[in-house]
């Protein structure tokens, strides 16, 4: 059993290629998890053991490396730098209390990093940067240090100084040990703002001066207060630095004592080994040996591979298969998981991603959570052989509960299996894995766009169904009124019957005719809606009315009406939210109102003028393929975000393409 105080959990976090993982491979080396220094580059790291991550040298998500070292109880989660595996490194910035923010110096500072290190600062974890590849050709130290500080704010001062920057670089040393240094004073003065001991205070006040032994008991604090975000450097490919940071990791880092992680009402959780169990799961992983893994961090109370775990509004009772620790795609067992510590389990199928769990039967505490990110790219997904019609559903749902930025559809109106994420490259890699994994092999398009259509003018309609075969016969007779209704609402079906002129148990099977038809659409597959149609009169005959007639008669009159009421196809409109670097801001907003008929609603800028936030309502079927001109505008720096707004008529010209694609001739008016 771990105290606390002696845990470290930290997650890295960043842009691609700025050596997160072979930072992670090192440190994980250097506490003893790994026997030797794994490395990406050659298949051997602890943390991409993926094939896809192999195959790619990049990590795509997350891992989590733990092992008892020196005193302290270590776990390190290593993070994709892709942007569009965003909901992995949401997972480690939360449930870590240190938030390592890994920077190239021969890339600077990216829009990427600095969105996640203003979401770990946004939900109070403490951060730092680690600065790599000072080593290269055109590397200055200072100039990056200064730009981080622009990016994220003057908190950002560097604790470890480089003898050099470039090719003669091979030495750090702390800068509390550089007093004629000017990020000394500034270290100094970022570390007692976050101090709450007035003597400390005051006397510091006085003479400016601050003992190693102050400083080792105040950064903490000033780290999880936000007062400070400490810049580290180091060359995690030979070594230069890589103790330096592992020992400020170890003196310097918060523990869950801090008290970062908080519930619903923004409190404190108690950390309390004796108490009711409490944790969240925060990701979950599919082991072809072990099944399903729920990582999750304990809050309070024990865990043990006895226990017994439900949700923690207290449903649900599952027998826990074995807690353990992971280190990267190995497994050591646990006698316990204790508050604070990140453990992972197995065997239990009904804790989903953000599940907070408790003792079964229990109710538990509720921690404040990430809002999974919404997926903008879809595909429609079929299988490519009929064996696999069978097993293509389950594998994918057990792929998507891996991932919560993943999400799986079966469309109603299209009919069709598709598949949400937040790239191309997202849906890739899923789909690679799908066919190692389960064999399942898949054809993907995009997937149909689901019109609807409504009328433009009021017009009356009047159909007699009549068949005569043979004994008894068919009748019925129906009269409507259509006029355009309250636009994107249901149809709306009124009843003005008079006199008896349909008897009143044949009048629902009116209405269930005219909402089939409206349902199954009329220009073209797709819901009718927007209109009110008025029963007002009809005829029957006493014998051979019934309701499969006024079904057939209501279901006529009604598209006979629709025909000749100028039909008009919509489409769904979804509102989008860009952010990009002002730079971009133009080419952004023009592609969108000029190129894609869209409508801005809202442009402001946000961080002191350095990004543009563009809101505006575009036709969906225009933004089925936009993940990639956003790339390829902003160079990767552009992120976005898009939902359902409304239904709005389809312009003529486009109505006829439509009509045209989907094997429907236009209806003329």
């Amino acid at each position: 059993m771990s105290h606390p105080s002696a845990i470290r959990n930290v997650s890295f976090v960043g842009h691609p290629s700025t050596g997160k993982t072979t930072l992670v491979d090192a440190l994980a080396f250097r506490i003893g998890a790994n026997a030797r220094k794994g490395s990406p580059q050659d298949g051997t790291s602890l943390c991409d053991t993926e094939p896809e991550e192999q195959s790619r040298h990049h990590t795509l998500q997350l891992s989590v490396v733990s092992a008892e070292h020196d005193g302290k109880d270590w776990t390190l989660m290593d993070t994709p730098g892709y942007p569009e595996f965003i909901a992995q490194a949401q997972a480690a910035i939360w449930a870590s209390d240190l938030v390592v923010g890994v920077v190239s110096c021969a890339s600077g500072a990216s829009f990427n990093l600095r969105t996640k290190m203003l979401l770990a600062g946004r939900i109070g974890r403490g951060r730092a940067i680690v600065l790599t590849h000072l080593d290269g050709e055109n590397a200055d130290f200072d100039t990056l240090v200064h730009d981080l500080r622009d990016r994220l704010g003057e908190i950002c001062v560097p604790v470890l100084l480089p003898n050099e920057s470039g090719s003669g670089f091979n030495k750090v040393e702390r800068t509390f040990l550089h007093p004629d240094s000017e990020w000394n004073q500034r270290l100094k003065d970022r570390v007692m703002d976050a101090c709450t001991d007035e003597e400390l205070m005051m006397t510091y006040l006085d003479d400016g001066k601050l003992t190693e032994e102050q400083l080792e008991k105040e950064m903490p604090h000033a780290i999880s207060d936000g007062t400070l975000i400490p810049v580290l450097v180091c060359n995690p490919v030979s070594g230069e630095g890589v103790e330096e940071v592992y020992t400020f990791l170890k003196r310097f880092g918060p523990s869950p004592e801090s008290g970062l992680v908080k519930d619903e009402e923004g409190n404190a959780v108690s950390l309390d080994p004796s108490g009711s169990l409490s944790g969240t799961v925060f990701a979950t992983l599919a082991n072809p040996h072990v099944g399903r893994i729920c990582l999750a961090r304990i809050h309070a109370g024990t865990i043990t591979h006895s226990s017994h775990v439900g949700l923690a509004d207290g449903e649900g009772d599952e027998k826990v298969g074995g807690v353990f620790r992971m280190v990267g795609k190995k497994h050591e067992n646990l006698e316990t998981g204790t508050p604070g510590e990140i453990v992972a389990f197995s065997k239990v199928e009904k804790l989903p991603t953000w599940a907070h769990f408790s003792q079964a039967g229990s109710p538990g505490a509720k921690m404040e959570v990430p809002i999974a990110p919404n997926p903008m790219v879809a595909l429609a997904v079929e299988p490519k052989s009929r064996a696999d019609e069978q097993k293509i559903g389950e594998a994918l749902h057990k792929l998507v509960d891996e991932d919560p930025s993943l999400t799986l559809e079966q469309t109603a109106d299209t009919h069709e299996m598709v598949l949400h994420g937040m790239s191309d490259l997202h849906l890739q890699v899923l789909f690679e894995r799908l066919s190692r994994r389960y064999g399942v092999e898949v054809t993907t398009h995009l997937p149909l766009i689901s019109y609807r259509q409504t009328i433009s003018k009021a017009v009356e309609a009047h159909h007699r169904h009549k068949k005569q075969s043979g004994g008894k016969g068919q009748f019925g007779e129906c009269y409507l009124r259509l006029r355009p209704g309250i636009a994107n609402d249901p149809v709306r079906f009124i009843d003005n019957v008079v006199g008896g002129a349909i008897p009143r148990n044949l009048i629902p099977a009116v209405e269930k005719g005219i909402r089939e038809v409206c349902a199954k659409g009329i220009m073209a597959p797709g819901e009718v809606m927007g209109v009110e149609v008025e029963l007002y009169d009809g005829k029957f005959h006493a014998v051979d009315s019934d309701e499969a007639s006024f079904k057939s008669a209501g279901a006529k009159a009604f598209r006979e009406g629709f025909e000749s009421a100028r039909p008009v196809m919509l489409e769904p409109l979804v509102r989008v939210e860009i952010h990009v670097p002002t730079d971009h801001a133009g080419a952004i907003f023009s592609d969108l109102t000029s190129h894609r008929r869209g409508h801005v609603i809202d442009q402001q800028t946000e961080a002191g003028g350095a990004i543009t936030m563009i809101v505006a309502e575009v036709p969906k079927a225009l933004m089925q393929t936009y993940h990639r001109d956003l790339n390829s505008t902003t160079k990767g720096e552009g992120t976005w975000s898009m939902s359902f707004a409304r239904f709005a008529p389809v312009p003529m010209s486009e109505q006829k393409k439509i009509l045209s694609a989907q094997g429907e001739a236009l209806i003329e008016t």
